[in-house]
């Protein structure tokens, strides 16, 4: 993860809530500094069974390309 952004808390949760996620990728780029890597950002649901979203937020996270290593693999 890169980082978080626009956190949102709009509606409480409770113990023994069950929470649902659902995610959107909002972004996909190259990374500038790693020729191996690309940059996801996505937007993430929290909801509630009955619907009520309970948290809600944007997240970036960076990803190897399919069939790239690590550098400090061996």
């Amino acid at each position: 993860n890169l980082g978080y952004d626009k956190v949102l808390h709009p509606n409480p949760a409770f113990h023994n809530d069950t929470i649902y996620a659902e995610t959107e990728v909002l972004e996909m780029r190259e990374s500038r500094s790693r020729a191996n890597a690309g940059i996801v950002k996505f937007k993430h649901w929290g909801r509630k069974s009955d619907g009520t979203i309970v948290i809600e937020f944007e997240r970036t996270a960076m990803f190897l390309k399919i069939g790239q290593r690590l550098d400090f693999l061996p």
